[in-house]
């Protein structure tokens, strides 16, 4: 997949998840999935964090350092520790759609040779800026998998209940 198709696809995130709790209000944003993963809300919050303290600062170091090192993030312990559940969807939401325009534009434009630039991402070994984008990729999309499945159950749990 082309550069210009995967910020396209990174671009347009924000408003796939907005679509998905669509409908939800109040103890539903908060309630975890059937096996115990994040909720609406914590899902919004870890996507907010990652785009800000992982994959942003991931992309300004490899652009601006030689092979930097690139820190790993702990996605439950960062949703315990800034207690993602007691925040605001709306506002979540918001701070993601902001952070990831600014790394779209950032990725808009590289050359071939900043794309080829690298660092050693911690649990993971050397990568390329490119490969970088692509796990962005493959990061939402697989929160776009957990955030339909938390839908489904969510609207089941009303049926159930009803």
């Amino acid at each position: 997949m082309e550069l210009k198709d995967i910020i396209a696809f990174l671009e347009e995130t924000p408003e796939v998840v907005r679509r998905l709790r669509e409908g939800f209000e109040g103890d539903e944003l908060r309630a975890r999935a059937d096996d115990g993963s994040f909720s609406l809300v914590e899902q919004v919050c870890h996507l907010r964090d990652s785009e800000r303290d992982a994959y942003g600062a991931r992309i300004e170091k490899i652009l601006n350092e030689e092979s930097p090192s690139l820190a790993d993030v702990d996605g439950p312990a960062l949703a315990a520790e800034r207690r993602y559940n007691e925040q605001q969807f709306d506002v979540g939401l918001e701070e993601f759609s902001e952070a990831r325009r600014r790394n779209a534009s950032a990725l808009r434009g590289l050359t071939d040779e900043q794309l080829e630039r690298r660092g050693i991402l911690e649990g993971t070994g050397e990568i390329t800026l490119a490969r970088l984008v692509s796990m962005m990729r493959e990061h939402d999309a697989e929160h776009f998998r957990e955030l339909k499945e938390l839908r489904g159950q969510l609207l089941g749990r009303r049926s159930t209940e009803a």
